[in-house]
């Protein structure tokens, strides 16, 4: 649907954006990931016009979009990280301002808000300042008062950042029954594990793209092995002498009492670990990305 074509930005000598070629696909969830400052909000704000490239095409449904934004403007809702709600209107206050900024029809509005209140469980809390709620029903009410203007594609910064597990778990419920609807979604967020529920994933550090692909697809093409190894003795001075074994430091990190261990070469360099356990596991997304970020 909406695509990237070597675009690039840069703020005096930094270079936010490096020569990204990324692709949102329709009726489905997109989801950029990595570390702040990597340069997922300077691809969106680029996205909506916000923020000029420098260089490199945007495109929507194959056609280049030139310096007309309001062609992706006009079907998106977008969310910036740091949302702005009336604090001291409630809920419903805050659902009528953005309609009517939006200029969406009083009978259709009606109808909108009730759709959505119910949707987001936020029915009960209609009455409630949107300053007494929580982070998640803040960050339920902000999808909401996009989704006031139908849009066909959704942008959302980090929308997560900073909510409780459960209410993320709410959230993704939410995004999962719009991509349902036909409705694209791309998305970003700092939290891996989360980031494997995109049905495209786009691995992101210092403005260049890493790898993008679905979860499976990253996994099928990752080129090393991964074996969860469970020391013998102390883990951090297993580590300390693992850092003398050469071709081992860079290959090894700790997740709770475990050691991860990526096999890159022929030979299991693993095996001279001290140890009590090597089971071969599936990569996670976290794994992966620890992988392509320390060789780029």
């Amino acid at each position: 649907m909406v695509s990237l074509e070597h675009v690039s930005k840069s703020f005096a000598a930094i270079k936010a954006v490096d020569n990204v070629t990324l692709a949102v696909k329709k009726a489905a969830i997109t989801i950029l990931t990595g570390a702040d400052g990597a340069g997922k909000s300077t691809i969106f704000k680029m996205l909506v016009g916000l923020v000029k490239k420098d260089s490199g095409t945007i495109l929507l449904n194959g056609e280049d979009i030139g310096s007309d934004y309001s062609r992706i403007t006009s079907i998106c809702g977008f969310m910036p990280e740091r949302f702005s709600l009336y604090t001291d209107l409630s809920v419903e206050e805050n659902l009528n301002f953005f309609a009517a900024i939006q200029q969406v029809p009083l009978p259709r509005r009606e109808e909108l808000k009730k759709r959505l209140l119910e949707r987001t469980g936020m029915s009960p809390f209609r009455k409630r300042r949107a300053g007494a709620l929580s982070g998640g029903m803040k960050q339920k009410l902000a999808l909401s008062t996009i989704l006031l203007s139908s849009p066909e594609l959704i942008i959302l910064d980090e929308p997560t950042t900073g909510v409780d597990p459960l209410s993320r778990i709410e959230f993704f419920v939410i995004i999962e029954a719009l991509k349902n609807e036909g409705k694209t979604i791309v998305m970003s967020t700092p939290y891996l594990d989360e980031a494997e529920k995109g049905d495209n994933i786009v691995l992101i550090k210092n403005g260049r793209v890493m790898r993008q692909d679905s979860i499976a697809g990253l996994r099928d093409s990752f080129p090393a092995r991964l074996f969860r190894i469970l020391p013998r003795g102390n883990i951090f001075e297993v580590m300390a002498r693992i850092s003398a074994i050469p071709g081992l430091g860079g290959q090894v990190h700790m997740r709770g009492k475990f050691i991860r261990y990526m096999q890159t070469g022929s030979e299991n360099l693993g095996r001279q670990i001290p140890h009590l356990e090597m089971v071969e596991e599936k990569p996670t997304l976290e794994d992966m990305y620890i992988y392509y970020e320390r060789r780029q």
